[in-house]
């Protein structure tokens, strides 16, 4: 049971509502919640889309070439002799591995 029908429950049950008094409607209530996730998730799917540098809406076979491009990349074992480029690239290797698993549990 979700929350919002839990809490529609609730109200429902604790609420004795005269004739004149309105009737609160907890769709609307739910309608926005939903709305406020959706946009995150889309603001979070935004943030991983560039992270693999890709257009907003790729598909998932476009979002492996491009975590596979960006790891021969930025891959840490191309940086050993230089240690700056490598924590540089243990970071943006974290931040790519870290997008492909948002959309592998996504789309699979």
């Amino acid at each position: 049971m979700s929350l919002f029908s839990r809490i529609k429950n609730i109200i429902r049950s604790n609420i004795n509502q005269s004739d004149n008094e309105p009737e609160i409607d907890i769709n609307s209530y739910e309608d926005i919640y939903y709305q406020d996730s959706k946009i995150d998730e889309n603001e979070e799917d935004k943030k991983y889309y560039k992270i693999l540098e890709l257009e907003y809406g790729a598909d998932f076979n476009q979002i492996k070439k491009a975590y596979r491009r960006l790891l021969k990349k930025y891959h840490p074992d191309l940086y050993q002799t230089e240690p700056e480029k490598l924590k540089t690239a243990q970071k943006v290797t974290k931040q790519i591995n870290e997008a492909y698993t948002y959309f592998e549990r996504k789309f699979l």
